[in-house]
């Protein structure tokens, strides 16, 4: 990075700013990177060390830079917020790159398609054994469905869900709270759509899945992360903090089975938390992906919706019970919100397809799904018994440590070598074919990934074991 003021009439501290923000967009700032110590920069730009602190300030209030007690100033390795006030399609263009400096899943997507890989990236699960019936439909018998059908959702899956969701939140919904969406995520984007405006800001958990999700910074959100705890629990204190200084409109928040850690936050934590939203004023939008899975075998959770129905949003889908490839969500909201993100949806023109829903709605009225989701749940024990046979020799080595999940399909593993693994480190996973998830795609960078055992048989445990042992033998 050249540091040189550019000319002209602005106030220094503007120059400084335009100059740190010029340098993200170019590339010569790269996400993680840590700025001159202060006194340094202001002896070689020759200018009072109080005007890099003012320009840091604004910076690091915007989410571009982070401040490390200690330590010093650094280039946000999460999402950065909103660099300018206007249209910046630079920032558009290089999204991925923001979120993914390395393009690593750009690497890992085109791995997927060759043959001799080990994918532990992405989860792939479906029913066993299940076989679904539609009542015989001709194509116009189709259309007319699509041109009856409500625009926040078919009323059958609508009923199904209220049928299964209600013993569970334990309490009584109306189908007119119900927004049916093509898979958790359009539930997201019809929220940033619909009720944020360009330039708000959202808290999130640090580490979290929601780092991944570009919908936020391409609306121009500012996005701030809130330390996870051991127990699942969230840093209440930080919360407040970015409460008051970036006047966060909504928290975003995954409790259950959290994503990546696969943390569950404690009921005592629950109350916590919900308390101290009410307290802000602060909505919760609380995204529970295994929610109709636990509901379907009876697996009891005081859910934030259950805590505070008046002030959490609740998103959940059918990924946990049919994978990601089934594109049916849903959002719980007030049915004033509910007819106002249909309504946005619909002027977009991305609705959802009616045949789509209609399977939804014959999954959910089989007579033995729970029976079968149980079978399904025990695939996934001996598929983790697997993964964790395989990872039995670096556990006793203690090269790596995690915690059993208690529900999904992945564990968080931490890499214990003896330095700070940087992001391009972990192409040496992609380097021998072995497709796993890194912690900076989350948000973080503390020597974790995240694997998935959906995919991992018997077969390849072995290989599994000579490839991770290759790999820890070069990083370390």
């Amino acid at each position: 990075m050249h540091w040189k003021l550019p000319d002209g009439n602005q106030a220094v501290y503007l120059k400084i700013i335009n100059l740190i923000i010029e340098g993200i967009q170019k590339g010569d700032l790269l996400p993680g990177e840590q700025l001159p110590v202060e006194r340094d920069l202001a002896k070689k730009l020759n200018i009072n060390r109080s005007t890099i602190q003012r320009a840091f300030s604004e910076l690091v209030s915007r989410g571009i830079l982070i401040r490390k007690l200690g330590s010093g100033t650094w280039i946000n390795s999460g999402k950065w917020g909103v660099l300018t006030q206007g249209v910046n399609w630079q920032r558009y263009i290089t999204t991925s790159r923001l979120g993914d400096p390395e393009n690593f899943t750009v690497r890992l997507h085109r791995l997927q398609k060759q043959s001799g890989v080990i994918d532990l990236s992405y989860s792939s699960i479906s029913i066993p054994n299940l076989s679904l019936t539609f009542p015989s439909m001709t194509i116009d018998d189709l259309v007319s469905q699509e041109s009856t059908n409500a625009i926040s959702g078919i009323l059958d899956l609508k009923q199904q869900l209220r049928i299964q969701l209600e013993p569970f939140l334990k309490q009584n919904l109306s189908v007119a709270q119900v927004l049916i969406t093509s898979g958790a995520q359009q539930a997201f984007y019809l929220i940033t759509q619909g009720l944020l405006s360009y330039g708000d800001a959202i808290a999130i958990e640090s580490p979290s899945y929601f780092y991944q999700l570009s919908l936020f910074q391409a609306a121009g959100i500012r996005v701030f992360g809130v330390p996870l705890k051991e127990n699942g629990g969230l840093e209440l204190d930080v919360l407040r903090q970015h409460y008051y200084k970036h006047h966060l409109r909504f928290l975003f928040v995954n409790p259950t089975g959290q994503n990546p850690t696969t943390r569950n936050m404690p009921l005592a934590e629950r109350e916590s938390l919900v308390d101290c939203c009410r307290q802000l004023d602060l909505p919760i939008v609380e995204d529970d992906p295994l929610g109709l899975s636990n509901a379907l075998t009876q697996r009891q959770f005081s859910t934030l919706r259950q805590l505070d129905p008046n002030n959490v949003l609740y998103v959940g889908s059918l990924s946990s019970l049919s994978g990601t490839n089934t594109r049916i969500g849903w959002l719980i909201a007030p049915p004033a919100i509910v007819e106002r993100l249909a309504e946005i949806r619909q002027q977009m023109e991305s609705g959802i397809s009616v045949f789509s829903q209609l399977a939804a709605a014959q999954l959910l009225q089989q007579p033995q799904l729970s029976q079968l989701i149980q079978v399904q749940l025990q695939n996934l024990e001996e598929q983790k018994r697997h993964l964790l046979k395989a990872l039995e020799p670096f556990a006793a080595q203690k090269l790596v440590s995690y915690k059993l999940p208690a529900y999904g399909s992945n564990i968080w593993v931490q890499l214990n070598v003896n330095k700070k693994i940087m992001n391009a480190d972990y192409n040496l996973f992609l380097d021998h074919k072995l497709l796993v998830l890194p912690d900076f795609l989350f948000g973080v960078q503390s020597n974790h990934i995240r694997l998935s055992f959906t995919r991992i048989t018997d077969v390849s445990e072995k290989d599994l074991t000579d490839r991770f042992g290759t790999v820890m033998d070069e990083l370390i």
